[in-house]
């Protein structure tokens, strides 16, 4: 059984088309959830400065012009969506960070300008990935025509580890399918051990053995959510690669990809400085990093 917070999607704003994008995406997430949209604007807080005053005004200004685009965007698209909006002062990633204590979700975009003057791949959009209270997703562009074709199209795509952090991201995964009414794709990726040991002498291992080794991870990992939701069409792949390059490569036309995170910036064999880095560089749908918290997830 899943248990999720009932607090609102929060999705960051910067008027970029990137933030858009996430903007549109944050608004059919709520929807789809039944939950409240909070639109956050964070402007950029270097400290203390001579002369701020002016630039204060004109930021707040710029933010608020910001908002309510964004607010009659998703009036628009979303007209049953209760909507707040808020400007903040803050370190962008900081900022978000801040909210996602009380947030069910935070979405941002894959880059951003203005407000979010380091809203780029490798800064907010990782910083918030990592640290987020909540889930986070980071919004990428779909693939292209001609890659769309070669992953999970239309279903969601979840690395799977063995590790209690990707349970939660299955939690997170089996909870989205069932509200999309969509399949799901697991992935286990694993690396053989190297191939030559001390001085130089081959290291002799079992290629079978080791592969059915590591599809019994999978297996066991998945047996008790597909048991609670046996109609729902799930896919297993296990591969020999790097977790990166599997995940990147099955999400291309996939509705979202769905790894998770220990909380303090690692994971079990999915580490976020290489494997959500790659993602939110390279995946062909957003990618949302799933953080467990004791009044987020209950996994039973």
């Amino acid at each position: 059984m899943t248990v999720e917070l009932t607090g609102p999607v929060v999705v960051g704003v910067d008027g970029s088309p990137a933030a858009t994008v996430a903007l549109h995406w944050a608004a059919d997430e709520a929807a789809l959830r039944g939950l409240p949209l909070k639109i956050v604007y964070v402007s950029e807080d270097p400290g203390p400065r001579e002369g701020s005053r002016t630039e204060d005004v004109a930021l707040t200004s710029a933010g608020h012009k910001i908002t309510e685009h964004a607010i009659a965007e998703v009036r628009e698209q979303r007209p049953d969506v209760t909507l707040t909006a808020e400007v903040l002062r803050d370190d962008p990633a900081h900022g978000l960070i801040r909210e996602s204590e009380s947030a069910s979700m935070v979405v941002v975009g894959s880059r951003g300008h203005g407000g979010f003057h380091d809203l780029m791949l490798g800064s907010t959009s990782l910083q918030v990935a990592m640290h987020g209270k909540s889930t986070v997703v980071v919004v990428r562009p779909p693939a292209a025509p001609d890659r769309a074709g070669v992953g999970a199209v239309g279903r969601i795509v979840v690395g799977v580890d063995g590790s209690p952090q990707s349970g939660t991201a299955l939690a997170f995964a089996f909870a989205e399918a069932e509200r999309r009414g969509c399949g799901i794709t697991a992935v286990h990726a694993w690396m053989g051990p190297i191939t030559t040991g001390a001085a130089g002498m081959p290291f002799v291992y079992d290629v079978d053995t080791l592969r059915e080794q590591e599809q019994s991870v999978l297996d066991t990992s998945l047996a008790g959510w597909h048991d609670q939701h046996p109609h729902i069409s799930l896919h297993r792949v296990t591969v020999e690669s790097s977790a990166a390059a599997a995940l990147t490569e099955q999400s291309m036309g996939a509705l979202m990809v769905v790894v998770g995170c220990r909380g303090l910036g690692g994971f079990t064999g999915l580490l976020l400085g290489s494997v959500s880095q790659a993602l939110i560089h390279h995946a062909g749908c957003p990618v949302v990093v799933a953080h467990r918290r004791d009044d987020h997830f209950t996994l039973t």
